[in-house]
């Protein structure tokens, strides 16, 4: 009796954790927990971060905070947001990596982040990702968490001397206890709003980013 919960167990946490993030065109790195999506031409798209609840237990205050230039060398490089006004913003933050050095390391990989205006960084996307790990705390359950990004692919913006693009939105959704919860968030005028995986697709759709995600 004990196996038999055991396995089912085993398998409604594998269920959980298998959250697809669909592209024709997209390029794709582990980092172990976390995995990276980019599009053909090598942007930041997708952060997809399967956390256990026993991993969550173990959070700490330690960081990294060496950021790397990752698999596909060149594009992106710290230097490039020097004096920019833009954070180097997380799509999976630092702190809820911080259960295992290694996981910690890699989200301060250049493909897991994008340009970010500093009052929404520090203001209400902070303030989600606290409200997150709350809700986590509340639901004592295993979670997947995407963070992405949109990019106006008509007018399209850049870090001056880099061909680092600026995202119109940053998107987050976290699947737990058979629910799943979805924001979009402006990264010009730092609004937060709850949404629908339906309206989330179609944005992305209307924006011809070539992804969608169940």
């Amino acid at each position: 009796m004990k196996f038999l919960f055991l396995m089912i167990s085993i398998l409604l946490t594998q269920t959980l954790l298998s959250q697809n993030v669909k592209s024709n065109k997209k390029l794709i790195i582990k980092h172990g927990d976390i995995t990276l999506y980019l599009t053909k031409d090598t942007c930041v798209q997708v952060s997809k971060h399967n956390l256990l609840y026993s991993n969550f237990l173990k959070l700490d205050s330690d960081r990294d905070d060496n950021w790397f230039e990752d698999t596909y060398k060149g594009k992106y490089k710290k230097k490039y947001y020097n004096k920019t006004g833009y954070d180097i913003g997380h799509l999976t933050p630092s702190h809820i990596t911080s259960y295992d050095d290694s996981v910690n390391h890699n989200s301060f990989s250049l493909f897991n982040a994008a340009p970010q205006t500093p009052s929404f960084n520090r203001g209400s996307w902070k303030t989600l990702e606290n409200k997150i790990e709350d809700s986590i705390k509340k639901y004592k359950k295993d979670v997947t968490i995407i963070t992405g990004v949109i990019y106006d692919t008509v007018n399209l913006n850049f870090l001056p001397n880099s061909k680092i693009p600026i995202p119109k939105y940053f998107f987050k959704i976290l699947y737990i206890d058979n629910k799943k919860y979805v924001w979009l968030g402006s990264n010009q005028g730092g609004l937060i709003q709850v949404i629908n995986i339906t309206t989330l697709n179609k944005l992305l759709n209307s924006y011809k980013q070539n992804l969608k995600i169940n």
